[in-house]
Formats: C-alpha cells, structure tokens, sequence
C-alpha cells in the first residue's frame, strides 16, 4: 500500500464518522427548539470563523517566509503550491459551515413553503440544514486537522 491510500483511508473515514455524527445529532437536535437551536449554530459559525483566521495566518506565514530557502526549494519541488492548494481547500470547508450555520440563524420558526402535500415548518427545515451542516462541519475538522498538523511540520523546519 502506497502513502496515498493510507491517506484515502482517512478521508473514508471521516467520511463515514461524519455521516455517523450527523445520523446521531439527528434526535437530540430534533428535541431542541427554534430559539435554541439558532445561538447554536451561531457558536458553530463563530468556531468555524475562528479556524478560518488560523489557516488564513498560517499562509500568511508562508508567503512572509518567502526569502527562506526551504520555501523557496518546496516551490521547486511543487510541494509548497500544494500545501497552499491544501489549506485554501480547508478554509473552503470552514467557510462553508459558517454559510451554512449563518442560514440556520435566519430561518423562521412558522411554517414558510406550503404545498398541496405537507407544510415544511421553519423547524423541520432547520432540523435538514443543521444535519447537513453537522456532516459538513465533522469533514471541515478532519481536513482542519490534516493540514493544520501539515502546516505545523512545515513550520517547524522553517
């Protein structure tokens, strides 16, 4: 087995502890009401904002260290453009929960969308949005993790 499968074990795994964590947040937040469930998501955007500011200061690191030798021999050997490529696709993830946990807090409590079937209440649509933002938010700290651990390896050498 090469390094590159170990690493497509991790994804599939956080994968799978992603889906897992959603499946099990389902009934707890399915107790929680409105009013409780939005200053919940906003903790949620807070810490994803957070994280974002980490990754955002770490490239900044980088980019100052520009002189330095090792930064400029990773650029020769392409590994700095893809540890750079790594951490723009973790702030992707992180902004992405802070979208979807910012929606959260605007959605109404009364029913809004109204068919001829069933009513979808503010309630039940923010139960949906809060899972998927679970799974989201579990795969944005495995990728938050691995290159965080990357970047400080890097670092250490710098």
């Amino acid at each position: 087995m090469g390094q590159g499968s170990g690493k497509h074990t991790y994804t599939l795994l956080a994968v799978v502890g992603s889906a897992l964590a959603a499946y099990a947040s389902l009934g707890p937040l399915a107790q929680l009401s409105v009013s409780t469930m939005q200053p919940l998501a906003s903790t949620v955007a807070t810490v994803a904002g957070i994280l974002v500011g980490f990754l955002m200061a770490s490239v900044t690191i980088i980019m100052s260290a520009n002189n330095n030798a090792l930064v400029q021999n990773t650029k020769l050997t392409n590994y700095l453009p893809g540890l750079l490529h790594r951490l723009h696709v973790a702030m992707a993830w992180l902004i992405s929960v802070c979208v979807i946990f910012l929606v959260c807090m605007v959605i109404p409590e009364t029913s809004f969308i109204q068919t001829d079937l069933s009513v979808l209440n503010g309630k039940k649509y923010l139960l949906i949005v809060l899972d998927v933002g679970v799974f989201i938010f579990c795969m944005s700290l495995y990728n938050f993790i691995m290159v965080w651990k990357e970047f400080t390896r890097f670092a250490k050498i710098l």
